[in-house]
């Protein structure tokens, strides 16, 4: 065992050590400085010019190099090896959106009154542990469309045991009436004809009323509602101009072409960025050489997306957004042109193209 004293000789000694290593690194360091200084000038013009070419060329050849390891980590980090708190995600996309549809998406409630539409008869059906839409559906030979219509189901997600849904006796679609409103006009946004309308409404003419319950009998509930519905529509997560598509484009920086697996909206510096869908915040993070200020949400249903570039973050990682709340704002950080978002989104770590049926107008 050591004792102390002796434990405080050797801690003396290494320090002792440790101070003379650096003041024989030190003086090496001069030392050779000075002899370079004294050998460069001692040379003539001509050998001075062709010792700075060469040591400009030797800075060029690794400079070049440097490049080419930045840009293939790049196109590594592109080609998905961001990393979340359990599994490798996937690289960017985005859409073009509009203030207008920061309301839209699936809502908090889940079945709200029905209308009572007197002409069309319905069961009444109490939701059982386990149940499902579709298999509620088949059991009763109703499209999952009409149900979700007729009972205003905002998000099939939250439909609780014990919750009471009404069944109708036939496919279609319950319809309040608006102001500018025709049977006609109906008949036709519906491609429903006039008649199957008025007989299932038992209207003795065509007069209508703004606020009028119809029903319009084999009509389908549209992509928008089910998708809404379901929980698989996805808001424009900002405003601004598509500047870059998804899919092979000409690399800004390396003209070169690759797969961009992401959409760039392009805006001014602080446009607000919103969460295209309600999840949980499950990276925050800062990539010089690549998207800047980022953030990943996780979703249901296997969906994640990425937002790229920006000026600021407004949320944690760890913490629940709901569907349009800002969680940004756009930049121009890491390799970066110009302000834009880059919003990515994938499908069990797989980027999918947001505009091909996941974001509407």
């Amino acid at each position: 065992m050591i004792n102390l004293k002796t434990r405080q000789q050797i801690i003396t000694r290494k320090r002792k050590i440790k101070v003379k290593t650096k003041l024989f690194n030190s003086a090496g360091l001069n030392k050779i400085y000075s002899n370079s200084i004294r050998v460069f000038k001692e040379m003539n013009i001509q050998s001075r010019l062709l010792f700075v070419f060469s040591a400009l060329l030797i800075i060029s050849a690794l400079g070049f190099s440097l490049f080419e390891y930045i840009n293939k980590k790049v196109l590594r980090e592109d080609a998905f090896i961001l990393e979340t708190d359990n599994l490798p995600i996937t690289s960017s996309m985005l859409t073009y959106a509009s203030s207008e549809f920061s309301g839209m998406g699936s809502g908090l409630s889940s079945i709200q009154e029905s209308s009572i539409i007197t002409t069309v008869s319905s069961i009444d059906y109490k939701v059982k542990p386990g149940d499902t839409l579709s298999e509620i559906s088949k059991a009763y030979n109703i499209d999952v469309g009409t149900l979700i219509s007729y009972n205003k189901i905002t998000d099939v997600r939250r439909i609780w045991v014990g919750a009471n849904l009404k069944i109708p006796d036939t496919n279609g679609l319950p319809y309040k009436v608006k102001k500018g409103d025709s049977l006609e006009s109906i008949a036709a946004d519906h491609n429903i004809p006039l008649n199957d309308i008025l007989d299932a409404n038992n209207l003795d003419s065509e007069i209508i009323s703004v606020g009028d319950e119809l029903f319009i009998p084999g009509a389908k509930i549209s992509e928008y509602d089910y998708k809404k519905a379901t929980g698989t529509l996805f808001l424009y997560p900002t405003n601004g101009r598509l500047s870059s598509p998804f899919g092979y484009r000409t690399d800004p920086f390396t003209g070169t072409r690759r797969m961009h697996y992401g959409v760039d909206l392009a805006n001014r510096i602080g446009t607000p960025v919103k969460a295209t869908m309600a999840g949980t915040v499950i990276v925050i993070g800062h990539q010089p050489l690549g998207y800047g200020n980022y953030i990943v949400i996780r979703h249901e249903r296997g969906f994640q997306s990425l937002y790229g570039h920006l000026s600021k973050i407004l949320v944690r990682k760890g913490q629940r957004v709901s569907q349009g709340q800002r969680i940004g704002e756009m930049g121009t950080t890491g390799r970066s042109t110009g302000p834009h978002l880059h919003f990515s989104l994938y499908k069990n770590n797989v980027p999918v193209n947001p505009l091909a049926g996941y974001l509407y107008r």
